[in-house]
């Protein structure tokens, strides 16, 4: 069975920008740097509590956090889930 993979339009506006490579007015990189350091720890939260109930997080809690805390970012890294497109839109003053 295969899944429907949603668009980009799909998944809002701060996403459908973001992806598309529409660019606003130019963002400070210290705004950026940390919309996506913010991103990657929400990411992290999320992979946490879903890897809760598993043998991979009830194994060794340390690798366990580390592996999650890496994974957060690269996935904020990778773009994410738009969250840091919307903290530099809304932190650099564009609306």
């Amino acid at each position: 069975m295969t899944l429907p993979i949603a668009t980009t339009a799909a998944a809002g506006p701060a996403t459908a920008a973001a992806a598309t490579g529409a660019s606003g007015p130019p963002v400070d990189p210290q705004i950026a740097e940390a919309a996506r350091g913010l991103e990657g720890i929400f990411m992290s939260m999320l992979i946490d509590e879903m890897m809760a109930g598993t043998s991979i997080g009830a194994a060794n809690p340390m690798y366990a956090g580390l592996a999650t805390e890496k994974l957060g970012d690269a996935l904020a890294d990778a773009g994410g889930i738009g969250l840091a497109a919307v903290l530099e839109r809304q932190l650099g003053g564009a609306s």
